[in-house]
């Protein structure tokens, strides 16, 4: 948490490998795993991912393809039908048009697999079945736009027809049928209520999968351990820390500012 322009979102896309400007390192702790993996910024070089007893993995897909997966606060909607956004980007190399037509089934829309996007993509689990993919639809409130939009495989403008929070609640199915280790929330539910937000943060815990989040709404903090507050570097005083790492139960945490002691 913290002002606009304070730099949530750069620390986001820094541990997800899509943004490298900077210098430092970024560990990451496997879960259930002994292995250690570091990935390290230089002001002139790609950041990169060195597993213990393994090459550097220097592109941001092999940083998503290890399990990290990032979802903005404005998903990307791909052109095509409503199975493509939701296997979109995880499976991308095998979305292909609706069986029934058979002009466009015979290959995967080559486009989608070159499309640079913020979304990100983990450890790719097999592909969902279209039973699947309706019950996704269901868990994340969005069963109601099947008939709307004449099923699964009908091609929409779909960045325009659904709305924000619609959008995000479809973001939040593509995790949930990729699985990722961890996913990187960007102000993920700021266009939904708060009973949407506790349904869909509920969803992703109860699939344990690791979480963290950029926002403004204190709601959020019943979802998190922990809270990292960050200010704006005032150039005054540029030898000062700028950030301050607190327990979500603090009680301060809902009632002073950031840095109040």
């Amino acid at each position: 948490m913290g002002p606009s322009g304070c730099g949530k979102t750069s620390l986001l896309r820094a541990l997800a490998g899509l943004w490298t400007s900077g210098t430092g390192d970024i560990i990451y702790h496997a879960r259930d795993s002994r292995q250690l993996q570091t990935a390290t910024l230089g002001s002139n070089e790609p950041s990169n991912i060195k597993p213990e007893g393994e090459e550097l993995l220097q592109s941001s897909k092999q940083r998503r393809d290890n399990g990290i997966f990032f979802v903005p606060q404005r998903p990307y909607m791909v052109l095509g039908t409503l199975r493509q956004q939701l296997l979109y980007p995880t499976w991308t190399a095998n979305i292909h048009q609706s069986p029934t037509n058979d002009a466009q089934s015979k290959a995967p829309l080559s486009f989608l697999s070159e499309v640079s996007t913020s979304d990100g993509v983990g450890a790719k689990p097999e592909m969902p079945s279209t039973d699947e993919l309706i019950r996704v639809l269901e868990v994340v409130r969005l069963g109601y736009i099947l008939p709307r939009f004449n099923g699964m495989d009908s091609v929409h403008d779909w960045a325009s027809v659904l709305s924000l929070g619609e959008q995000q609640r479809l973001a939040f199915a593509r995790l949930l049928l990729a699985k990722p280790t961890l996913v990187l929330l960007d102000e993920s539910t700021s266009a939904l209520d708060d009973t949407n937000e506790v349904h869909l943060y509920s969803q992703i815990e109860a699939a344990g999968i690791t979480y963290i989040s950029v926002g403004h709404r204190k709601t959020l903090h019943r979802f998190h351990n922990k809270v990292l507050y960050i200010s704006k570097s005032d150039s005054a005083t540029g030898s000062l820390r700028n950030w301050e790492l607190k327990p979500t139960d603090q009680k301060s945490i809902e009632e002073s500012s950031p840095f109040a002691s």
